[in-house]
């Protein structure tokens, strides 16, 4: 499985797509910078990095899955490596953990640069007892909903296989918690239970990890879990039985 990994890692850094997410978190926190909204300090902007992580560092995910899946449904690269006596669950989890090891630095990136230019311009702000824990923790919580999230559109991937296709069913599911508003608005009804059941929505929860009880904690990890297990043995399961052409 390494070796897929290693060859998974020099076949994309060759290309421009991996390489697009860092350009455009680089390119989002100049914007904010210019607007001057959340730029007022380091530890102010972070917050507003934590808090609109489910949208703003989530869509960057997007390009990664593009050069880790999809192409090896045109370029015959799967079909070789079965052919070859690789197995198919190996070669799933070997994309899978590629997807995440991206992904966790993307989100590394995403929070350290945004703090280091915000607080060149603005300065470091006010940090409080027990802040770098707290920020730990928080940054720590998102990751693991990260990883979730890398389970969910590596099996889109799989199980969709066209582009354009894929680029849709990965923004409906980056919109959910906005339809479930969109809705609880229109018809007025309480549907705020079912964000709790969201995985974008406990990755925004996970911004104010220090602020929640151990059971909200608890369901938040148990909903997390979900979304990361049941997708990858979905995964599996409908790979070792496809039939490769």
């Amino acid at each position: 499985m390494m070796n897929l990994i290693r060859a998974d890692f020099y076949r994309i850094s060759r290309g421009w797509v991996v390489y697009a997410p860092f350009a455009g978190l680089v390119l989002l926190h100049a914007i904010a910078m210019v607007l001057n909204s959340y730029a007022v300090s380091g530890t102010m902007y972070v917050e507003f990095l934590l808090g609109g992580a489910q949208l703003l560092f989530t869509v960057s995910m997007i390009p990664f899955v593009f050069c880790v899946s999809v192409p090896i449904f045109s370029d015959g690269t799967m079909k070789n490596d079965i052919s070859w006596g690789m197995s198919r669950t190996k070669l799933y989890v070997s994309k899978l953990l590629v997807m995440a090891m991206l992904s966790a630095l993307l989100y590394v990136f995403y929070i350290a640069s945004g703090m280091a230019l915000a607080t060149i311009i603005g300065g470091v702000g006010d940090i409080v007892p027990g802040y770098g824990m707290n920020l730990l923790q928080a940054m720590g919580a998102q990751m693991v909903g990260v990883l979730a999230l890398c389970s969910v559109m590596i099996f889109l991937s799989f199980l969709l296989k066209k582009p354009y296709v894929l680029t849709e069913a990965l923004g409906a599911v980056l919109l959910i918690p906005m339809l479930i508003n969109w809705i609880s608005a229109i018809f007025h009804v309480d549907t705020s239970w079912v964000l709790y059941f969201d995985l974008m929505s406990n990755i925004e929860r996970f911004a104010s990890f220090h602020l929640l009880d151990s059971r909200a904690i608890l369901i938040a990890f148990g909903v997390v879990a979900v979304w990361m297990i049941v997708p990858s043995a979905a995964g599996i399961t409908l790979l070792r039985r496809a039939e490769i052409k």
